[in-house]
């Protein structure tokens, strides 16, 4: 369905016009690792769970000092969630805008009912990213899995001799497993 929409945009689209988009998606491309290392940022900072146990919209000062790290990277991070609506801003009790939960960021609260946290911890982990950058070598050679390429063994043979790793697919496939 997705394809056949994107055809009849591109049907209708000047050859200027698809050029101009499809730079934007290389840009887009090139860059979508940030949308992930963002909100796994937030989920190692505890930026939801900070939010949701001040009980309303917290200032970016007030955020600064409960998470203990600096206003002025925070408030890059925070602007990007903001626009991706992870998070949204709202007036706090007092006048300035704050930052509130949103749908979307009570699932990256680490021990939310429908948390989505251990999966984001899972994938964005060193271990499975490896597995992508051995993608296009599997294709070539028509070998083995990229896991089993990046890492000599099968992901249930790894995580056997890598309990760290273990703890990252169970917390994973617990969090997947309990959305209602």
């Amino acid at each position: 369905m997705e394809e056949l929409r994107e055809t009849r945009i591109a049907e209708n689209m000047s050859e200027e016009e698809e050029d101009a988009r499809a730079e934007v998606d290389i840009w887009t491309y090139v860059f979508g690792f940030a949308e992930m290392a963002v909100v796994k940022c937030a989920i190692e900072l505890g930026i939801a769970e900070v939010i949701e146990g001040h009980g309303t919209p917290m200032t970016l000062s007030e955020l600064s000092t409960q998470l203990g790290c600096e206003p002025t990277p925070l408030h890059r991070i925070m602007r990007f969630l903001v626009h991706r609506r992870v998070f949204k801003e709202k007036f706090t009790s007092n006048g300035p805008s704050g930052y509130a939960l949103t749908l979307l960021s009570s699932r990256l609260m680490k021990h939310g009912k429908r948390s989505m946290a251990a999966m984001v911890s899972l994938e964005s982990s060193p271990v499975m990213l490896a597995s992508w950058n051995s993608l296009s070598a599997c294709v070539q050679a028509n070998g083995p899995y990229p896991f089993k390429a990046a890492h000599g063994e099968d992901v249930w043979s790894y995580a056997t001799g890598h309990p760290t790793h273990s703890k990252l697919i169970s917390d994973g496939m617990a969090c997947s497993a309990t959305k209602a």
